[in-house]
């Protein structure tokens, strides 16, 4: 992932590294490869009892505090040398749309403000932030070609709106500071197992709940969770990452036609020779729209999750391939399988206890 000279120019070994938002599905793994690199890792939290639930719990330092309340934050970063702020706002069951709650501008901007105030204060060295394609918009990744760092950020929800001026925050800190700063944005993630996108749509092919879709060729840009966590780890330790932002994928391109065939042929089924037409799905769309507005919980299909289901969500990671020698190792091809046999492990598991 990088150059033997960047490797002997930077080393994470013995270096105080702390950690937003470890207790989710990437921090976890990010956790662990830190650990593996020998740094002394903190993490900071709401709840350092819901972190004593993580394997690597008894390795890493706890530190309390709430993004959304900048003052629980006052001295938490002390003796800290890097920062690596994962953290987002997470709606609850009462916020069907995830995408449109207030609270991101309050933990993702207000809470990365007072985060990097305090790394400031501290004198931390490098601060790196996982956004998101979101801050880009959905349109930039739609126009029909692979979007880059050059494509003009016209976020269109409040998730993206809110990354964007995090975003805008670190590397402003960045240039009055002289922190080591990077932002990367990533698409969808996978090798995550039970949360995400894609283990959703697999189980629901493999239940029968998904429908033969139709053979609309869009095209949408993700990474696996481990390639992830390599390139946080390569823009925090490579010179030439400071004050940048970076997209990263996996390189492919991926249909949703293309992964309902591949979740199909996973689990020795012929793929049907029918297909849903997209008018009915449009309504169907339409009405589960209607009714997540009118019951405030969420539903199976809108128009927002047929719109993700559809259309393209296309992005380019050669910046990040070419000026620091990023290459991703992973691909849907051979994450597919491996979800379908977990689903089907845990399945038969169900059963047999019932």
């Amino acid at each position: 992932m990088m150059s033997e000279d960047a490797a002997r120019r930077w080393s994470l070994a013995g270096r105080a590294v702390l950690v937003t938002g470890a207790t989710g599905a990437v921090g976890g793994h990010l956790v662990e490869a830190l650990l593996e690199a020998g740094a002394r890792v903190f993490i900071l939290t709401r709840s350092a009892q819901r972190a004593r639930a993580r394997d690597w719990c008894r390795q890493v330092r706890c530190r309390e505090g709430d993004l959304s309340v900048p003052d629980s934050l006052r001295g938490l970063l002390r003796d800290i040398e890097v920062v690596i702020h994962l953290a987002s706002y997470k709606p609850g069951p009462h916020e069907p749309d995830l995408y449109a709650s207030p609270g991101h501008w309050t933990v993702s901007v207000e809470g990365t403000r007072a985060l990097l105030a305090e790394a400031a204060s501290a004198g931390v060295t490098r601060f790196i932030y996982l956004s998101s394609i979101k801050a880009m918009g959905d349109a930039v990744g739609a126009a029909g070609v692979a979007a880059d760092e050059r494509s003009l950020p016209s976020p269109a929800c409040a998730y993206g709106r809110a990354k964007l001026e995090a975003e805008r925050a670190l590397l402003a800190a960045g240039d009055c500071e002289g922190m080591h700063v990077a932002v990367l944005r990533s698409p969808m993630v996978y090798g995550l197992d039970a949360g995400g996108n894609l283990p959703r749509l697999v189980r629901a092919v493999a239940d029968g709940r998904f429908p033969p879709w139709p053979r609309v060729r869009n095209r949408r840009s993700a990474i696996h969770v481990r390639d992830l966590v390599a390139a946080i780890l390569l823009v925090l330790s490579h010179p030439r990452a400071a004050g940048q932002v970076y997209l990263v994928t996996d390189g492919q391109a991926y249909s949703t036609r293309w992964l309902y065939e591949q979740s199909r042929a996973a689990m020795g089924r012929p793929v049907p020779t029918w297909t849903v037409p997209m008018w009915l799905l449009r309504g169907a769309a339409q009405a589960g729209t209607l009714l997540q507005t009118r019951l405030g919980r969420p539903m199976p299909l809108t128009s927002a999750s047929l719109g993700k289901l559809s259309g393209d969500a296309w992005f380019s990671s050669k910046k990040i391939e070419q000026e620091l020698g990023f290459v991703p190792r992973c691909s849907l091809e051979g994450e597919i399988p491996r979800l379908v046999g977990q689903h089907l492990v845990r399945r038969g598991a169900s059963r047999h206890s019932d």
